[in-house]
């Protein structure tokens, strides 16, 4: 029963033809299937480029992208000033002046300067709270003590006239700022008690540009090893597509046939067989042998012998052998000169 079932499941299962594959057929796969990686690949390498060079655009743009504040100049118990909580300066947390400080400029547009002033002078205090009159105080000392700390400070030098634009300009690390803007007199005290000076103040800085451009740069070298990887991908798909010309050289040496000298022929002509019918059988060799002798082979003839032992051999249908003294023979075929006297090569 179970015999019968199986030869049932036999016959119906038909058989899968397999193909043979021979090595010309696999290197064809094999070569078809490289050249699609390659395309892939530089497809993708182009692809990398682009989209490196994109975030790189993205991210500088980021980078040169200014963050604006303003502040009101007005008087206070010290003496007119401008007192503007910039809040949170964000960036890379490294201490000290390098170039990943957050920059900051503030313009000063002096419509009316109090006359008792000697110079322009401004603060950035890395404290939180702007109302703090005692912190604010501490801050500028430390600004100019050490202005490459947590502080900042910058000054004109000099006095500041009516119509003057001044630019203020700062470098910070993160954290909280407060920004104090004032006219000092000749005593480092406040130039404008009464309050009668006029500015306007406006400001810009830059958190994004040590991070942003850090990232841009990175996206730069990115798009620079895509590009190198696409062109090397470029480069084999041009190989595999287009078969490479041969070169001057190469083609002189295939139109002059083979690449190395002619194989040697013969060192000269056949051994000579016995010159004689084979001698009496020695006694106990044996029966003679009933079978005929091959027939001997003629020596060829000497034409003629040179002083130095070089024989001239009649080799038959009018060509002449060379046979060097040495007993080796000249690989040239020789031929009677034309008057009969002496041998010239034959010329095919």
């Amino acid at each position: 029963m179970l015999e019968d079932e199986d030869s049932d499941i036999g016959d119906g299962i038909e058989a899968v033809p397999s193909e043979v594959l021979v090595d010309e057929d696999r290197d064809d796969m094999l070569e078809e299937m490289s050249l699609e990686a390659r395309l892939e690949g530089l497809e993708r390498a182009r692809w990398n480029v682009f989209m490196f060079l994109g975030v790189a655009v993205i991210m500088f743009a980021f980078a040169l992208f200014p963050m604006s504040f303003s502040t009101e100049y007005q008087a206070s118990f010290a003496g007119a000033q401008a007192t503007k909580d910039v809040g949170l300066v964000w960036g890379m947390p490294i201490p000290g002046n390098d170039v990943t400080d957050v920059p900051v400029r503030v313009t000063v547009d002096v419509e009316s300067p109090p006359p008792t002033h000697i110079e322009l002078v401004g603060y950035m205090v890395n404290e939180k709270d702007c109302t703090n009159s005692e912190a604010l105080s501490l801050g500028q000392e430390a600004a100019e003590a050490d202005p490459t700390g947590d502080h900042a400070f910058a000054t004109t030098g000099n006095t500041v006239v009516g119509g003057e634009t001044v630019e203020l300009r700062f470098r910070v690390d993160p954290g909280q700022y407060c920004l104090i803007v004032k006219f000092r007199d000749v005593d480092q005290n406040n130039a404008d008690e009464s309050g009668t000076a006029q500015v306007d103040i406006t400001g810009k800085m830059w958190p994004n540009q040590a991070i942003a451009g850090l990232l841009g740069l990175t996206a730069i070298v990115f798009a620079a090893l895509s590009f190198v990887g696409a062109q090397r991908h470029g480069h084999e798909v041009r190989e595999m597509q287009q078969p490479k010309e041969a070169t001057i050289e190469q083609t002189v040496l295939a139109a002059s046939g083979p690449s190395g000298p002619p194989a040697a022929g013969p060192s000269g002509p056949p051994r000579s067989g016995p010159s004689g019918p084979p001698g009496e059988p020695s006694e106990g060799s044996g029966a003679p042998s009933t079978e005929d002798p091959a027939p001997a082979a003629s020596e060829p003839a000497v034409l003629q012998q040179d002083e130095d032992g070089t024989a001239w051999l009649d080799a038959g249908n009018g060509y002449v052998h060379k046979r060097m003294p040495d007993g080796s023979f000249d690989q040239t075929i020789w031929v009677r000169g034309p008057d009969g006297d002496g041998f010239v090569p034959h010329e095919a």
